[in-house]
């Protein structure tokens, strides 16, 4: 599954910076929930290349808005998988043991999606430090 990941996130990555897409993408053993951000045909079309790519099923949209400014513009395409040490964010955000896309709102989404950036942004300076 870790190899899927990397793949879907390297193509990810790829595509959307080709066309102006930038977003997260959360990802707990189960589900992916992903946030895209960019022109709104941009973001429909790469909508739906992912509900064809037949990795996904049941791809949802759970919203759709306009926003003043990106809240992941450094990220052609960021994210996170759920591990035991990123935990404590997911609680904080009223996600337990599993997490059900369905049960959730996109402002509370967007909320854990921002956290996890946060997390993994400071692993990453945490690690260079290390070095």
């Amino acid at each position: 599954m870790l190899t899927n990941l990397r793949d879907i996130v390297s193509t990810s990555q790829r595509n959307n910076s080709r066309d102006g897409i930038t977003g997260f993408l959360i990802f707990d053993k189960t589900w992916f929930v992903q946030i895209l951000e960019g022109d709104k045909t941009q973001v429909m079309e790469t909508y739906n290349r992912i509900a064809r790519d037949t990795r996904h099923s049941t791809a949802t949209i759970m919203n759709v808005r306009d926003v003043e400014a990106r809240l992941f513009p450094n990220w052609t395409m960021g994210g996170a998988m759920r591990t035991p040490e990123m935990e404590e964010v997911y609680l904080e955000h009223g996600v337990g043991s599993a997490m059900d896309p369905s049960r959730l709102k996109s402002a509370q989404i967007i909320a854990l999606a921002l956290d996890l950036q946060a997390f993994e942004e400071t692993k990453r300076k945490g690690q260079r430090l290390a070095s």
